[in-house]
Order: structure tokens, then sequence, then C-alpha cells
């Protein structure tokens, strides 16, 4: 081969070479920059949903405060007639026939006459909240508010349902475990101490795992064993509330309990 050929078959190696190497280097921009992109797109997807969240909660938990204002209101009844005139010192000396000596009631603002009246005024706030943030701290608690509100309104079946998604959906919280006191409250109440007898004793036998109350556990499974006729369940229970609960707030309530089923035979 002549020495003329030999260059060239060199010269054409090494464009070889330097194309194989412009082409990896452009292969590695493509690559770095598609790992760029989703990169970025990553970071951009994850701050949107850490925004979208900061959004949500903060929305969840402003219609939660304007919910418990109207929940928590206080209850300023107004007074009766009887109020009025009992042991009511006679102010009407001095005043002339004009003068009115008891101005007519008016309701303090931001108060309701009635339990009642506040509970019906707030549901509707309640779950509003609930429903739209159904996942969120501050849903989970306005349906906890909702199922207390209806059951104090003695819509008992619809303060079940309530305290059961909040069972389901919040089952190691604060308020899915005291869910469960709720709604054996209302199975209770609507004559199903069988239910709630069976909730109560799961309950009891694991409270140190779900940090629930035993004491009133034990009180609310008591008024179920004596609903459902098992009066020897019933004063043993309450028996136990007084023998391991001696400074509890129930034990008072556990003892007249008791007595009354001793009295009843």
């Amino acid at each position: 081969m002549r020495r003329s050929e030999r260059q060239h078959l060199k010269e054409n190696a090494l464009a070889v070479a330097v194309s194989n190497i412009w082409i990896t280097i452009q292969n590695s921009r493509r690559i770095l920059a598609t790992i760029l992109i989703v990169g970025f797109s990553a970071v951009i997807v994850s701050g949107g949903y850490f925004w979208w969240s900061g959004q949500a909660g903060a929305q969840a938990g402003a219609l939660l405060s304007e919910a418990l204002e109207l929940a928590d209101a206080p209850v300023v009844p107004p007074p009766t007639s009887s109020d009025a005139t009992t042991d009511a010192p006679d102010t009407t000396e001095g005043l002339t026939s004009d003068e009115d000596p008891d101005p007519p009631f008016s309701q303090p603002a931001g108060s309701y006459p009635s339990l009642e009246e506040k509970m019906s005024a707030a549901l509707p706030k309640l779950l509003e909240t609930a429903d739209t943030y159904p996942d969120n701290p501050a849903g989970i608690t306005a349906r906890y508010r909702a199922a207390a509100a209806l059951a104090e309104l003695g819509r008992h079946q619809e303060a079940a349902d309530h305290y059961q998604q909040v069972i389901d959906l919040d089952q190691i919280g604060i308020y899915g475990r005291m869910a469960i006191l709720g709604l054996a409250a209302t199975q209770i109440s609507q004559g199903e101490p069988g239910e709630a007898i069976a909730l109560l004793e799961e309950s009891s036998a694991g409270s140190s795992q779900t940090d629930l109350p035993l004491d009133g556990i034990l009180m609310e499974l008591a008024r179920a064993y004596r609903l459902a006729g098992r009066l020897g369940d019933a004063r043993a229970t309450y028996q136990r509330v007084m023998d391991e609960f001696p400074t509890s707030l129930y034990f008072n309530n556990a003892e007249r309990e008791l007595q009354m089923l001793n009295v009843e035979g």
C-alpha cells in the first residue's frame, strides 16, 4: 500500500472517531436535557402540589373556623315570666307610668336562645366543611362535630352514619377513636344496645392501644348492658369504674347508677 493511501486511511479513521465523539456528546446533551426537563417538571409538579395542599388546608381551616364559631356560640335563653317575678325586688317605686321597669329581652349578638337553634345553625356549615374537604383534618373535625350536633338534635341515624365515616377516615386519629364512643351512644339511643355492646367491649379490651378513656367506655358499656337487660354485667361494670378509677369524673355517676340497680334488684 502506498504511503498516500495509508495517510488517507488514518485521516478517515480519525474523522470517524471525531464524528463518534461528537455524536456521543450530542446524545449526552439530549439525555442531560431530558433529565433536566423531567427534573424541573417534577419540581414544578411537587411545588404545585404542596402549594395546592397549603391553599386547600388554609381554605379548609377557614371554613372550619366559621363553622365552629357557630357551633361554640353561647346559649342565652330569654328569661321566662317566672324568672322575672320570682324574688324580684320592687323596682316600680318612683317610676312614672311612661317608664318601663322591665325592658324587653334582647338576644345578645352571636348567641342563640337554645342549644337546638345553635346546632341547627351550625350543622350546614359543619357539613359543608366535611363534604368539601373529607380527608383533610379540618374536614374530619367538622364531620365529628356534625355527628355530635345531629345526635343533639335527635337525628341519631344520621349521627351514626357520620360517626362511622369519621372512624373510617381517621382510624388511628383522636377523632376516629372518639367517634367510637359517639357511635355507641347513638346505637344505644336508637335502642340497639347489642351493637353498642359489641363495639364497646372491643374498645375496652384495646383501650390501651387506642388511648380511649377506659372509664368513659365502661360507663357507656354499663348503660348498654342495662338497656339490654344484662343487669349483672351492668353492676359489675359500674363497680369496675369505682374500683379502678376512684378519682374519675364518672365515679359519682357510677356509684349512683349502681345503687339504683341494687334497689331495683
